[in-house]
């Protein structure tokens, strides 16, 4: 009877275990999964994960930007390599809708802590941890592994857990490290002397062959016999530095007892930045800098024999300075584009008087730096998180019941101080030589100071939860029941608030046949009263073959284990154009003239229409997977799947006309689906004693199709411009078939375009629609989103004696970048003029070997135009990590100290095929290398 009572009694009591199974192998390995850990060789669902350890191989400041390709279906955009700036985009498994959020769940410590800026990136206090606190990194990737977080696991989950105590004697580890950083690429543009004939050339096409610079600035261009009437000035030489320094101190203490286990961190992150040091030419300004300072503090306790605590307390504080007020903002952009805009002949950095130089159209970018004041942003990030759990040993061996509250905050407030300053331009020499100046170009001003700037993000979060782990002869049985209620609050907006439930059910037969079945309950305030709710089941089987008696004895195969899995899962970020779209909204838009004075009045007028029966995205995920080692030491992993997303936000494809006075509703009729593989191979192994090594290759691709999307007819003829059958995001180009001729402008047979008069030379491109006219309706799908399809990362090491090397690859493949920078773009908007445009067209002799189109000095209509011409392909091969160290044993003999010193490369070389810029930052703030030197003492 006591028996039965047990069996079931575990399907009725789940919760989330703090410690092992009651009666699992203690020696067990473990691994994170929703609200949870679990036995390694239960886990039928698709998972992948890295440890800490190797992410503090990259330094860099940006803690995303070290995830780039090292866990099998996370692909992580590039983000910014400016000190304290985060624009990183994540997707697990590629992209799987064209409206609502891409990116995952990122939950830290079991606990959301995410939300979308006002800028539309997303912000995570993930970007402020260190390395050196996190346990892993775990990534959940299909619906079994994702189902219970309800309305928000349909992008997949990414779960950080961070150190905490063991129980062990105290262990110090301090970690000293300090790196230059270096531009990997900076665009070249062309000196004034190069600039004025170029410029010559192009002004002579439309003038008849006159010249704009004669020959007597041409040779003090050459010459450089007047350096401030005809200057020639390299504008990222003047403001940036040629290295960046980035440094790193941690100190951090981990240890224990039956009672008290715990870990505390304590780390400093500086980086100085790329923009010139200032400081001594003004005292309006401050120089470039960024530091951060992070706290932890994670402890268990066992207040008595069944209850315990585990508090989570985590502190980032961030300080961050930018030079050139309020053009500079919250980063360098401003600077960029003023610098990659300016001719190198525009005006002198200084005049001969001292004075800066500038001109009625730009001011001087060294200037703004140290006259402009500055930009400062000062950040407050809280992780912190209170669990009780309870042995319920009495009641049934395993079963425990756990509550929980969380506070997650992010505040930033920023401080601009500026001012603005005098600039003179030169306007030639009297009759004695003296040069003579303008009137000065802006005003001389005291500092002002806005500190009225902020944004701020909190969640707080209660749970509760019952969980049972336990044998019975061959079964085990692990369970979980929890319950959540999440309030979000963002700025001044109403807050965000999910509720709802989860459930797991694992069992296991014989340590070889494995079930399990998940779900999610949850609501949201988004949705209309009786719609608010969502159900998100799943379920997932294994097959640990080498279990078998056929098997279990093979000297080959010592791992296999087959996996498959179903389920569903949801997306309520679905990015409409109001928050509450079921809720009819009115407001001012539209009016009328009244009156004998024809005045325009505004009046209410109903907006979009609502839809009371919004809801959110489904995405249906099919998984099978397979594991094995063989040997004992080449470990495989193969994954495939099959998403299928339903419900997406469209607008219906229907014209209605302007007098029925309001829009069409949104609708959840779009449909995408997205699939691909992922496979993981590792063999480690060793040569006598002394030497081991390791190869770790990961290859996934993610390819993704939309079924449909609410699209306006199209004429039978301009059916290529149909979204619908391509993937999420496809750029649509003209087709740039070379350059038009005489023949081809004078032949009535060959189309124009229809925004201008084309000239031999200009870019022609294909009639795809066959009307007989370029234009925009002549765009097609051509190459790749940047987001790659494939992903590619090899990590590779060995330890020899005290010797330790590891070095770590990143590919990316089927990616296409469109180059959009003004570097690409000779004399527009007044510009300067790059060795990009060398190859230009000069003539219908030479054109075959032209690489770029015929110079212009206008704002070309027709050249710089959306084209195939101007698009990339965007693949790379990037050694992302280089770490070379050696270990001095038992330094210290009586603290049993160790000591190891590094040398680490970060981002050290890239292969691609952009020129000018690093394939995935093209423009802005330069991508950069870091070469560093550390060392480590642990007690």
């Amino acid at each position: 009877m006591n028996s039965i009572f047990k069996y079931i009694t575990s399907f009725v009591f789940l919760a989330i275990p703090v410690s092992m199974s009651a009666a699992g192998d203690s020696l067990s390995v473990k691994t994170h999964i929703g609200y949870d850990v679990q036995d390694e060789y239960k886990v039928s669902s698709a998972i992948s994960s890295v440890r800490g350890d190797e992410l503090s191989k990259s330094f860099t400041p940006n803690l995303l930007n070290s995830l780039a390709g090292r866990l099998p279906g996370l692909t992580v955009g590039q983000g910014s390599d400016e000190p304290g700036v985060i624009d990183n985009s994540l997707f697990i498994r590629g992209m799987g809708t064209f409206q609502g959020l891409k990116e995952p769940l990122i939950v830290i410590d079991g606990f959301v802590t995410q939300y979308t800026d006002a800028d539309g990136y997303l912000r995570t206090l993930l970007s402020q941890l260190m390395p050196e606190e996190i346990e892993s990194v775990t990534l959940l990737k299909d619906a079994s592994a994702t189902a219970i977080y309800g309305l928000r696991g349909a992008n997949g989950v990414l779960l950080i857990n961070t150190k905490r105590g063991t129980n062990s004697p105290l262990k110090i580890n301090f970690t000293a490290q300090v790196g230059f950083q270096q531009p990997t690429k900076m665009p070249k543009f062309l000196n004034s002397y190069d600039y004025a004939n170029l410029y010559n050339e192009a002004y002579g096409y439309v003038n008849g062959g006159a010249q704009y610079y004669g020959p007597e600035a041409l040779d003090a261009y050459k010459n450089g016999t007047d350096k401030y009437l005809y200057p020639d000035v390299d504008w990222y030489d003047e403001t940036l530095r040629k290295t960046a320094e980035m440094y790193k101190v941690g100190l951090n203490f981990q240890g224990g007892n039956d009672v008290v286990k715990y870990f505390v961190l304590l780390n400093y992150l500086g980086n100085s930045g790329l923009m010139k040091r200032t400081e001594d030419l003004s005292d309006k300004t401050s120089n470039q800098r960024y530091n951060r300072y992070n706290v932890r503090s994670n402890m268990d306790v066992n207040i008595s024999k069944n209850l315990s605590a585990h508090i989570t307390l985590g502190i980032a504080i961030e300080d961050k300075i930018t030079p050139g007020g309020t053009d500079a903002g919250k980063n360098t952009d401003d600077l960029f584009n003023r610098i990659q805009s300016l001719p190198p002949n525009s005006f002198p950095v200084r005049n001969p008087n001292n004075s800066w130089g500038g001109s009625s159209n730009w001011s001087n970018p060294l200037a703004n730096i140290a006259e402009r004041g500055y930009w400062r942003q000062n950040s407050r990030n809280i992780n912190s998180a209170l669990k009780l759990t309870e042995k319920l040993d009495m009641l049934l061996p395993g079963l425990s019941i756990s509550g929980a509250i969380a506070f997650n905050s992010y505040y930033l407030g920023y401080s601009n101080r500026y001012a603005n300053y005098e600039y003179y331009a030169l306007t030639g020499k009297d009759a004695e030589g003296k040069y003579q100046y303008s009137e000065p170009f802006g005003k001389k001003e005291s500092l002002t100071i806005d500190d009225s700037l902020s944004d701020q993000w909190r969640n707080t979060t209660l749970q509760g939860s019952l969980n049972y782990s336990g044998s019975f002869d061959v079964h085990d049985i692990d369970a979980l029941l929890m319950y959540s209620y999440e309030n979000e609050a963002y700025g001044k907006q109403q807050p965000f608030v999910h509720v709802g439930m989860g459930a797991r059910f694992t069992y296991t037969y014989a340590k070889k046949y494995i079930g399990e079945f998940s779900m999610g309950l949850q609501a949201t305030e988004t949705f209309a009263k009786g719609h608010r709710a969502g159900f998100f089941p799943a379920g997932s089987v294994g097959w640990i073959i080498s279990e078998e008696d056929f098997l279990k004895k093979n000297d080959v195969v010592k791992f296999l284990k087959l996996r498959a899995s179903y389920g569903l899962t949801g997306n309520d970020k679905l990015n409409g154009d109001t928050r509450f779209m079921y809720d009819q909204e009115y407001g001012e838009k539209d009016g009328y003239n009244i009156g004998t004075s024809n005045s325009y009045l505004y009046g209410l007028r109903q907006l979009r229409l609502a839809n009371p029966d919004i809801t959110w995205e489904k995405d249906k995920k099919f998984n099978v997977g397979v594991e094995a080692n063989l040997w004992g030491k080449l470990n495989l992993t193969f994954d495939y799947f099959h998403n299928r997303r339903t419900d997406i936000l469209c607008l219906p494809s229907r014209t209605i006309p302007s007098y029925i006075g309001a829009e069409l509703p949104y609708l959840n009729i779009g449909k995408t689906k997205n699939q691909g593989v992922e496979a993981s191979v590792m063999y480690s192994d060793h040569v006598g004693k002394d030497f081991n090594y390791y190869v770790k290759a990961d290859v996934w691709t993610a390819k993704n199709k939309i079924l449909y999307m609410s699209e306006e007819i199209k004429a039978e003829n301009n059916s290529h411009l149909y979204k619908t059958g391509h993937r999420i995001d496809q750029p649509y180009y003209l087709e740039a078939l070379g350059y038009y001729t005489q023949a081809d402008i004078d032949n009535p047979d060959v189309a124009k375009p229809t925004w201008k008069d084309v000239l031999p030379g200009d870019l022609k491109y294909k009639d795809w629609n066959g009307d007989g006219v370029i234009d925009n309706n002549d765009s097609y799908p051509f190459g790749y989103t940047e987001t790659p399809e494939i992903t590619l990362g090899l990590n590779l090491g060995f330890t020899y004696k005290n010797f330790d090397f590891s070095a770590f690859f990143h590919a990316a493949l089927n990616r296409t970048v469109y180059l959009d920078a003004s570097y690409y773009k000779a004399f527009q908007n007044n510009g300067p003029i790059s060795e990009y445009a060398l190859g230009r067209w000069t003539s219908e002799e030479t054109a075959h070997m032209a690489t770029y189109p015929r110079l212009t000095l206008t704002n070309e209509q027709n050249n710089y135009r959306t084209s195939t011409f101007w698009m990339c392909n965007g693949n790379f091969l990037k050694l992302r990590d280089v770490e070379l160290g050696y270990s001095f044993k038992n330094i210290i003999p009586a603290a049993k100290a160790d000591l190891r010193i590094f040398v680490n490369g970060t981002n050290l070389f890239a292969i691609d095929a952009v020129k000018g810029y690093d394939s995935e930052r093209i423009g802005g703030y330069p991508a950069v290398r870091t070469i560093s030197l550390g060392a480590n003492i642990q007690f």
